[in-house]
């Protein structure tokens, strides 16, 4: 069937995206791996630490203890003692000196043998023929594996000793050409032996049932039992380590390259931190980098392989390096030789585009004298022109300024100019009536009342009240939110509260100062008040200010807009 080219296309990017990711994923851990390398020696360094407090606890009990020794030992608490110790050096040894493991192997077997215990002589048996395997020494792990039978075993050793003997065959079937198809016979032999006993539920059986389905080609059987394996982990273990180079081979069978990788790197990575030399997950990544093209990590990490299988005396495996490593030098120092002769032609050409380079500078460099001339006499325009536009914008606010307050004075003067009128206005009527009033006392004799109406304040104080009132209704209807204004300039506590459309002597004294009149004397003639109750408001009311004492006035001066009649 074929698919509509919509899909196709689909397809392919969502191919090419995962490939992407894959491939950040997989540059991501050599990163890590890189630096587990860089910091190997601080791994290596906790491992012997753990190695030599085992050595401090072996040396209270007895130290250097041989097969001699043995029978002069105290009692058989102290002897069990030993074999517990040296079976924790064996354990600790094992992964990572192979020589020394086998001596404290070697120590138990003597122990065991004393003890007449024989599960510990058999399982130390196991774990020498382990040790031999790892080291080379096939003869004679099969000589010693050789003199145990399986029906005289418990279980656990039971299990120990299939593992054994699949592993040897497996070791022979791979490094040895001659026979390795009926080493391969005896190895899934062992391998359906161990599935028999082991439980089915077990990581151990899981594990060995993942490799059988991988020799068979299920490559994604064994996948997803190793995948379930690796997730159950919650620490990156020599369990782990184990699992992911497993999962690496599975690929590698698939020929999966970032997976194969990406596996390997992460068994290399748990190996490294737990200072694991027996290993086989970096040998396996350099092989696998070296196909792929990136030769200075596969010259790297199969270096430093090699160096971990000396340290951990594993001739097999110096063996098989000591095969791939010479290929991997030649195809690196080829590539350093290419890199090298790169390397020349680049530096010729760049001496050639650098003496064009010199050329081009000094040419550059007169014309930015030119540019850099140019630019300073534009600079002094420009600053001249930006001096006078500053002083144009200056003038144009005074002139601003100036107009809005000659706009105001105005206004201000057309408003009093009408007041003045009418008030004069209102006098002469007022005045005439007065008079009338006391032509009329003065016409009947009447001389007393006469005298007591020229006496009386009456009038006086009646034109003020009517004279202050018209000023107040004059001003706020110029400046209507003067007094809203005026408290925002005081602390909250000091504001006035005053009746619609009316000012009190404080205010009035500020609305004269806001209209233009700063002279105390003429204030105080017009609130008929002395010039020091004046000076004592203004004082007063500074106080109470919010704004800075000195600069109040100047707020009042600016406050408001005239409304328009």
């Amino acid at each position: 069937m074929k698919l509509p080219k919509k899909t196709v296309l689909l397809l392919f990017l969502f191919t090419a995206g995962f490939s992407r990711s894959m491939a950040a994923s997989a540059d991501s851990l050599l990163k890590a791996l890189d630096h587990a390398i860089q910091n190997r020696q601080f791994y290596t360094d906790r491992r012997e630490a753990t190695i030599s407090q085992l050595k401090q606890q072996l040396k209270s009990i007895g130290s250097s203890i041989g097969a001699a020794d043995l029978t002069t030992a105290s009692d058989r608490l102290s002897k069990e003692k030993l074999y517990q110790l040296n079976s924790k050096l064996y354990q600790a040894y094992k992964p990572y000196q192979s020589d020394s493991a086998i001596r404290y192997a070697n120590h138990n077997l003597a122990i065991a043998r004393v003890l007449n215990n024989p599960q510990q002589v058999a399982e130390s048996k196991l774990q020498l023929s382990e040790l031999y395997a790892i080291a080379g020494m096939s003869m004679d792990a099969a000589r010693i594996l050789s003199s145990l039978r399986a029906d005289q075993l418990s279980l656990d050793l039971k299990i120990g000793y299939y593992q054994a003997y699949k592993d040897l065959y497996s070791n022979l079937a791979d490094y040895r050409n001659v026979n390795s198809g009926l080493y391969r016979q005896y190895n899934a032999a062992y391998r359906d032996s161990l599935l028999q006993i082991l439980h089915p539920s077990s990581r151990n059986y899981l594990g060995v049932y993942a490799e059988k389905l991988s020799t068979l080609g299920k490559y994604r059987e064994a996948e997803k039992i190793l995948l379930n394996l690796l997730s159950g982990l919650k620490t990156k273990n020599h369990e782990y380590a184990i699992w992911s180079s497993a999962l690496g081979n599975v690929y590698k069978k698939e020929v999966n390259t970032l997976l194969q990788q990406k596996y390997f790197a992460l068994s290399a990575i748990s190996d490294l931190e737990n200072a694991i030399k027996e290993n086989t997950s970096l040998q396996a990544l350099a092989i696998s980098l070296y196909e792929t093209g990136d030769l200075d990590r596969a010259y790297s990490y199969i270096k430093y392989s090699m160096e971990d299988a000396i340290f951990c005396n594993a001739p097999l495996r110096t063996i098989v390096i000591s095969k791939i490593f010479p290929i991997i030098d030649a195809a690196h120092q080829a590539k350093e030789k290419e890199q090298r002769t790169q390397l020349v032609s680049l530096l010729v050409l760049i001496s050639v585009l650098s003496a064009g380079l010199v050329a081009a500078i000094v040419y550059v460099f007169q014309q930015l004298k030119k540019l850099e001339k140019s630019r300073l006499e534009l600079q002094e325009v420009n600053g001249l022109l930006k001096q006078l536009n500053k002083d144009l914008q200056l003038v144009n606010q005074q002139l601003k300024g100036a107009n809005s307050k000659l706009m105001e004075a105005n206004r201000i003067k057309e408003q009093y100019i009408g007041n003045f009128l009418d008030l004069c206005s209102n006098y002469i009527n007022k005045l005439e009536d007065y008079r009338k009033g006391l032509n009329k006392k003065a016409s009947t004799g009447n001389l007393d009342v006469l005298f007591k109406t020229l006496k009386s304040t009456e009038l006086m104080t009646t034109e003020l009240k009517a004279l202050y009132k018209n000023f107040d209704d004059t001003f706020l209807h110029l400046y209507p939110d003067f007094v809203i204004a005026f408290n925002n300039l005081l602390v909250e506590e000091e504001r006035f509260e005053l009746k619609p459309g009316e000012l009190n002597t404080e205010l009035r004294i500020f609305a004269l100062l806001r209209l233009g009149i700063h002279d105390s004397a003429k204030i105080a003639a017009f609130l008929r008040c002395s010039m020091s109750t004046i000076y004592n408001y203004r004082t007063k009311v500074r106080n109470k200010a919010l704004v800075p004492r000195e600069d109040f006035e100047n707020y009042v001066i600016e406050i408001g807009t005239i409304s328009t009649f």
